[in-house]
This record gives structure tokens, sequence and C-alpha cells, in this order.
């Protein structure tokens, strides 16, 4: 039937489907991405990113890879342990996404807190005054790179984080060795922050590594986390997932 003879209505009706089932499709490929074909998707969105940032500034040559080299080559050389958590791991593990932050957690000493910032501010990140109290008091910290980009800088104050630290995999991402949380890590840090977004990734991580994840260490880490931040709401949601999964 030609599109004059539709009626509008239905006609929009099944433009929604296909385009419902074209992303059914591309989830299904996702899902079933290797780790080398994800990190190439990856990078092919941040090179968009940077197209967008260089469009903003043109004086910037590629900004989110310079950015990850200058993070990455501080604890690299400070010996500092870390872990990748946040949009950049659930892209590696889950479906694909942009994102233009990096969150890192790290196991730094008290006195070495303030000269870490330094070191950072030094290597082109900008941080706002309030910033060394916020990371002593093992809040967050943003640290602009340009206008697009940033790091969001935690120190490990869970038991939860020592384990992510320990237990990351190294991921080459743009050509450096990356320590990024394991999928099961990154799932209980997202269970614990619950927004849209971080639902979205565990459902996502959840099919894509079904078949390669730790259950048990799941349970007990979300449980884990549960009583150490007062979170009883935890381990009902992961349990609400697993009841999901299994019907």
């Amino acid at each position: 039937m030609s599109l004059e003879g539709q009626d509008p209505r239905g006609r929009w009706q099944r433009v929604v489907a296909g385009y419902q089932a074209l992303r059914e499709e591309e989830r299904r490929d996702l899902a079933d991405a290797t780790l080398p074909e994800r990190v190439a998707r990856v990078e092919a969105l941040w090179d968009f990113l940077e197209e967008v940032e260089r469009m903003a500034a043109p004086s910037a040559a590629l900004p989110f890879r310079e950015m990850l080299q200058r993070l990455h080559r501080i604890p690299e050389e400070n010996r500092i342990p870390y872990v990748i958590i946040g949009g950049l791991a659930a892209a590696l593990w889950g479906v694909a996404r942009t994102t233009v932050d990096v969150d890192v957690v790290l196991i730094l000493s008290p006195n070495s807190l303030a000269s870490l910032l330094d070191c950072l501010q030094e290597a082109g990140f900008r941080a706002d005054p309030e910033a060394l109290p916020r990371f002593q008091e093992g809040c967050p910290v943003k640290l602009f790179f340009t206008r697009c980009f940033s790091v969001d800088l935690r120190q490990a104050s869970f038991q939860l984080d020592q384990e992510a630290i320990w237990r990351a995999r190294e991921v080459e991402l743009f050509g450096l060795a990356l320590r990024v949380a394991t999928p099961e890590d990154l799932i209980v840090y997202k269970l614990a922050r619950w927004e849209p977004i971080d639902e979205r990734d565990v459902r996502a991580v959840l099919e894509s590594q079904r078949g390669s994840l730790d259950w048990n260490y799941i349970e007990a880490a979300a449980h884990d986390l549960a009583q150490e931040a007062d979170l009883p709401e935890l381990p009902v949601r992961w349990s609400h997932l697993e009841e999901e999964i299994a019907g």
C-alpha cells in the first residue's frame, strides 16, 4: 500500500514499531559483542563527542583521549590504586553509550589528598576551592578538563571500594591500560545509587554478561554495602531483579 493510502495514525504506530525493532536488533547485537567489539564501539562514540567538542572549541585536539592519558599517568606514576566505575565501565560491560565524565575511586592516605589535587591541576584539570575539603570528607569532587569533559574523583571509603579496586580488570581503551570495575562490582555500585540511568545500565550489564557473572558475589557485596551504608533497599532491588531474570 502506498503512503497516500495509509491512515496517518496507523502509519506513525508502524514507524514507532519499526524503530523499536531496530533498537531491539541493536540491543541483541550488543549483548553478544566481545570485549574488543565493545571497546571499538565505545571509542567510536567518544570520537563523535570529541568532534562535537572541537566544533565548540577548535583549539582542542582530542580532548577526551588527552584527559584519559593525563588521568591515567598520575596514579600510574605515583602507584595509586584506583578503579574506574560509572558510565565508562557501564559502556564497556553493558550497552555502549556516551558519558562526559570519568568516575574514579582511589586509595590514598589523607596526607596525600592535597598533593594529588595539585598534580591533577598541574596536568590541566580545574577544581573549585571547596574540592579539597569535600575530597577529605570522602565526597566526590569534579575536576573539569574541558568545557565538556571532566573527572569525578572520590577516595575509597567503603569495603566495596576496596574490593572493586583490588578486583579491577585491565581494559585497553585508546591505547591505555585502564583499571575498570568488574561487572559485578559495577552492578552493586549502581544498585546503591539507582537513578533511572543506573537501572538501565544494570539491566544492560545483566543481559550482556549473564553467562559469566558471579551471582553469589553480587548478592554478598550488595548485602555488605547495605549494612555498611544503611541501605536496606539495596538487597531488595537485587532480589527483584533476580526474580525477573529467573521468571
